[in-house]
């Protein structure tokens, strides 16, 4: 049967639940179920079981102009076995021989073929790292349990014009944390997040990105405790290790022995929380963010010199939650012998989707284009928004907003450069949404970086920590002028980069603390107006660098519909104006 042609979504049921739609080898449409259900990291959990992402299912073939019996193939993955008959049973309609799952254990496979092919690599080393991979589990004591025996660790790949096969495979048993839960528990340690969760008082998945922007703060000072040991291929992370740990250092209690015989995810019986009185900004909760950060680093590094050592490939693709930490993703550039890596932009479950679909297409169809060997990978895969939508948006709104229309890129950057050289915030939503946890200037709030107080602004604005740091956004041709860095351009947020003297000067509020930055650099293809206007302020005699990141407020997702953008808005007294598409908007007076 020939592949060509035939529409292939990849659903991912675990938490960040997304589908994505492959033809021919290309991503075509993908979105997650939190942009359109507005539930963060929604995991599709209900009091009546899980259910699969209807909307996010119904978007995709609403945007390739199909029903979804014209479908070839639906592939499913989550973390456990159940997932394909959780999704037959609610695929209505649909035969069961047109759904499929990756063989189990497949998680870590499907993060493999969202990052491998959609590089633009022919051939490259693959390494997964996330909290929980797939769980291997076999039958307990009732006919409805089962006992978890163990889950996924880290896995390691070859790919090539053969196929994915695989290098290491290494598995979390009773007693051990992976890398990624190790990173969950300091930062349920410092509770970074107050909410419950399977470590204690965090949510799991927002720690990452709040650690890793509290660790800076360490600026290096704090070394790695001896927690991660490789004997072999197995890395080993000792759970009542962690916890006596931390538990010297004043973190953590033991309530009950036992640890030995359990899996991070449920140690909350057998562990109690210091409840934090003091604020993050002390010197004992710096350190320890610090800490976690340097035991992450440390043990990618050495699992990546041996992936390189075990494959030879210059090149490394990377993908797994954890491949979200830019420090981390940096130093695996710097401290390596790998010369090229790519960061599959959606690193967390969300892109599960995306590699489900594409083993479908490959495996399933055996679909053999690749076409990202060709054409750079975009992760700009939401749908473009009609005008109509816009004006009927804006037309709910009556009394509340007013809008005029503006063409032209130079119309737009001539009525939005002068209010961000006043010092407002302007919101940004052009074209297509990016699939993925970071705005890439399609669903953004821009900022003049001159003032180090705009950084407060944004946090306070998006209800954020003190100590998150802001994005910028550059011109492509200039990265190099103002940032120091192992590679010439990075379009997806997927590093960091050494602020140059010119930034710290003069664009103090994107450079935090330790002298670094996480930047977006632009080309006029890919982000047209950014682009004009980075180029406009360049002509004006402005450093042409702008804050950019993501279009949310409240902590919500980041928005996706004109609807959900005017909502920001109406809401925010700290946004001063919004263009959505043709259309700038401001508050009526």
């Amino acid at each position: 049967m020939s592949a060509d042609g035939k529409i292939v979504l990849g659903i991912n049921a675990s938490h960040d639940t997304a589908c994505a739609a492959v033809v021919d080898g290309r991503v075509r449409v993908a979105i997650a179920e939190e942009r359109l259900n507005r539930v963060k990291h929604c995991s599709g959990a209900t009091p009546f079981g899980r259910i699969i992402p209807y909307r996010s299912i119904r978007y995709c073939c609403d945007e390739l102009g199909v029903t979804p019996r014209d479908v070839e193939r639906y592939v499913v993955n989550s973390c456990r076995r159940n997932a394909i008959e959780h999704l037959r049973a609610q695929l209505l309609g649909i035969d069961a021989s047109r759904t499929a799952d990756l063989p189990h254990p497949g998680h870590h496979r499907a993060h493999a073929y969202s990052a491998f092919y959609c590089s633009d690599f022919d051939e490259a080393a693959v390494l997964v790292v996330d909290t929980n991979g797939s769980f291997m589990e076999r039958p307990g004591e009732s006919p409805d349990a089962l006992v978890l025996e163990r889950k996924e660790h880290y896995t390691a790949f070859y790919g090539d014009a053969n196929g994915l096969r695989t290098v290491v495979a290494d598995f979390v048993g009773p007693g051990e944390v992976s890398l990624g839960e190790l990173y969950c528990i300091y930062s349920a340690a410092m509770q970074l997040t107050p909410r419950e969760g399977p470590y204690g008082l965090d949510c799991p998945q927002s720690a990452g990105g709040k650690l890793m922007g509290l660790a800076s703060y360490d600026l290096g000072r704090t070394e790695a405790p001896a927690l991660c040991a490789l004997h072999g291929d197995h890395l080993e992370i000792s759970l009542p290790r962690v916890v006596d740990h931390l538990e010297r250092r004043g973190f953590v209690r033991r309530r009950e022995p036992g640890l030995e015989g359990i899996f991070g995810f449920e140690m909350r019986p057998f562990v109690e929380l210091e409840r934090r009185e003091g604020s993050l900004a002390d010197e004992r909760y710096i350190s320890l963010a610090g800490e976690a950060q340097r035991a992450l680093e440390g043990a990618l590094i050495e699992l990546a010199r041996r992936l390189h050592a075990e494959t030879g490939s210059k090149n490394l693709c990377l993908a797994g939650g954890t491949m979200l930490n830019v420090t981390a993703t940096t130093r695996l550039l710097e401290d390596t012998p790998f010369e090229r890596i790519f960061v599959q932009p959606a690193a967390n479950d969300a892109g599960i989707a995306i590699g489900a679909a594409l083993y479908g297409y490959r495996d399933i169809l055996g679909g053999r284009a690749r076409p990202y060997l060709r054409e750079p990978y975009d992760t700009c895969l939401g749908r473009r928004y009609r005008d109509d939508e816009v004006v009927d948006a804006i037309a709910r709104r009556e009394g509340q907003v007013s809008a005029r229309r503006l063409v032209s890129l130079q119309d737009k950057s001539e009525a939005i450069l002068p209010r961000l050289m006043a010092g407002e915030i302007v919101g940004v939503f052009e074209g297509r949404s990016e699939f993925g946890p970071r705005a890439l200037c399609h669903r953004s709030l821009l900022a003049l970086p001159r003032d180090p107080a705009m950084r407060e602004k944004m946090n306070a604005l998006k209800h954020r920590e003190w100590y998150r740091p802001v994005a910028p956004v550059v011109l492509e041709e200039d990265f190099a002028d103002l940032f120091e860095a192992p590679f010439a351009s990075v379009p997806f947020m997927t590093f960091s980069a050494r602020c140059k003297q010119a930034v710290i000067d003069r664009a103090p509020a994107v450079c935090h603390v330790d002298g670094t930055a996480r930047p977006q650099t632009v080309t006029a293809d890919r982000s047209p107006l950014v682009h004009r206007l980075l180029c406009d302020m360049k002509r004006a005699g402005e450093l042409p660098i702008l804050v950019n990141t993501s279009l949310n407020v409240d902590g919500e997702p980041i928005v996706e519909t004109p609807e959900h953008a005017l909502d920001a808005f109406v809401s925010s007294h700290l946004m001063g104006a919004i263009v959505i598409d043709e259309h700038l908007v401001d508050r009526r007076t």
